[in-house]
């Protein structure tokens, strides 16, 4: 929970700032890039997180790595305040919070579908509709295959969950047979 408290707070600061400078999708493409890097190289996240080495080692090192990176100098100092403050592990949870940020000053909600087999493009572009329609927002469909489905479609947008398995049906089913004395 402190964690998201944190991550909250900073993406929200950073969010704000690109707001005014206008690079809303510059900063979040920059902290993805840091994201990922610290990823693909723990070493260089461990020796930039790691309260061990002194922080100057660690900002030091950081700013190599933005100015080969291309780093935008807000982003840069935004990091090096997460350095600072010791809140730099949080960078993953801070890029999460901003991209939410993103798509709720843009109008967009993003659904993750769910389904035993493969779906075509028309068929995600309905169900999309079917949930912007719901919504009210701009819905970004994310799919993703689940054979445990048997069959039918779950969709889920933040906490609304619309679940038109054939599992969940068998599961409704059972549930009524035996509130009905037949199970």
């Amino acid at each position: 929970m402190k964690n998201l408290i944190i991550a909250k707070k900073y993406a929200k600061a950073l969010f704000n700032l690109a707001l005014g400078e206008e690079q809303v999708e510059q900063y979040g493409q920059e902290l993805d890039a840091l994201v990922n890097l610290m990823r693909e190289i723990p070493d260089l996240a461990d020796a930039i997180r790691n309260p061990l080495y002194p922080e100057a080692v660690r900002k030091s090192l950081f700013c190599r790595v933005a100015e080969n990176a291309g780093m935008t100098p807000i982003l840069k100092s935004f990091v090096n305040l997460l350095i600072e403050k010791g809140r730099v592990q949080h960078v993953g949870e801070i890029a999460e919070y901003y991209h939410r940020l993103i798509d709720e000053h843009a109008n967009i909600a993003r659904a993750q579908v769910k389904a035993a087999v493969g779906l075509d493009e028309p068929v995600l572009d309905e169900i999309g509709k079917t949930l912007e329609k719901m919504t009210g927002k701009r819905v970004v469909v994310e799919f993703h295959q689940d054979p445990e489905l048997i069959g039918g479609v779950v969709a889920r947008i933040g906490d609304l969950v619309l679940d038109g398995s054939v599992r969940r049906q068998l599961l409704n089913f059972k549930e009524t047979m035996k509130k009905g004395g037949l199970g």
